[in-house]
């Protein structure tokens, strides 16, 4: 079981990863066409920035759940400061991430409830007439991916306060995998 916890958690490692870098590549890829055909030769083309904003949707919010992920999201943590007993330190921050996928959860619930709206109107977008909802998947699914993080991260930090050690994602070892642990 843990074998399979871990290889679905680097999967998702992997796929998240592989967003950034092709929406990445293909923004910039995007960018220096446009540049290079309206100032270099003249010619702009129609419908590059809308591309690029589509790719953009799935860029910047890959990037969220990456840092929901690897926690690395933006706080202001006095806690480590203010609370020298590391019990009561875990206990708090369970709390907070407790409030944090109660959170997730609603903003889960929008975006499935926009994206069904926008399959239900087809909306488009303005210039190349794509259909809104390549983008807007990138809110439902890393909206679930976040999701999924701040539930882990709300465990982690229950087993913390009640004295076991931090999950381990990254421990798995040839070895593991090979006696199927």
């Amino acid at each position: 079981m843990r074998v399979v916890c871990l290889f679905f958690w680097r999967v998702l490692d992997w796929f998240q990863q592989f967003v950034m870098v092709m929406t990445s590549a293909a923004i910039v890829i995007l960018i220096l066409t446009q540049v290079i055909m309206r100032y270099v030769f003249n010619i702009p083309i129609m419908g590059i920035e809308e591309l690029a904003v589509l790719l953009g949707f799935w860029l910047y919010f890959t990037g969220s759940s990456a840092g929901a992920r690897y926690r690395t999201q933006i706080k202001a943590d006095l806690l480590n400061v203010l609370v020298s007993n590391q019990r009561t330190l875990f206990v708090i921050k369970a709390i907070a991430a407790f409030i944090t996928v109660c959170l997730a959860g609603i903003f889960v619930q929008w975006t499935v409830e926009y994206f069904q709206w926008s399959l239900s109107t087809m909306e488009r977008s303005p210039s190349l007439n794509i259909p809104m909802l390549y983008a807007q998947a990138a809110l439902v699914v890393n909206s679930i991916l976040m999701l999924l993080y701040f539930v882990i991260e709300f465990l982690d930090y229950a087993r913390q306060a009640m004295g076991y050690e931090p999950f381990q994602f990254t421990d798995l070892d040839d070895q593991a995998v090979a006696s199927g642990e």
